[in-house]
């Protein structure tokens, strides 16, 4: 018999316990509101997406966890500030988003998200210039 992280928690055919079925749905649902319905300017980005939705154990909150790409040629400063505003405005546009998910999923609660840049993308972001600084500078030097 396998061991789970969690002895009590059921697994589906995928192997997936319900907390995990149920964070890929809202991420999936949230991912698609905001690309779709939210007409934000604050959100007219080269790219941003949901990554990542750990709701709580008892469906009341959700942190949801954002990337956000700006236009290449961007600064670092306005990177920054592009990604803040992004944050700002889902947060604002917290009650519609919850709103128009209580419509989609059926289901008893729907978490209410509160949104957060994602820590991971930033470090992969970093470690992938210093990979591109090491291959302009070359082997011999």
């Amino acid at each position: 018999m396998a061991r789970t992280s969690r002895p009590y928690a059921a697994r589906d055919a995928r192997g997936l316990d319900r907390m995990e079925r149920v964070n890929d749905l809202l991420r999936d649902t949230i991912a698609e509101v905001v690309a779709r319905e939210l007409k934000d300017p604050r959100l007219d980005l080269a790219l941003l997406s949901v990554t990542e939705v750990r709701a709580s154990r008892d469906f009341r909150n959700a942190t949801v966890l954002i990337s956000v790409m700006a236009a290449p040629d961007s600064t670092d400063d306005e990177h920054a500030a592009a990604a803040d505003a992004a944050v700002d405005a889902l947060t604002h546009a917290a009650p519609f988003i919850h709103r128009t998910i209580r419509r989609r999923l059926h289901m008893k609660r729907i978490p209410w998200p509160a949104f957060e840049l994602d820590p991971r993308i930033a470090g992969s972001a970093a470690i992938q210039e210093r990979l591109r600084d090491l291959a302009s500078t070359g082997p011999g030097s």
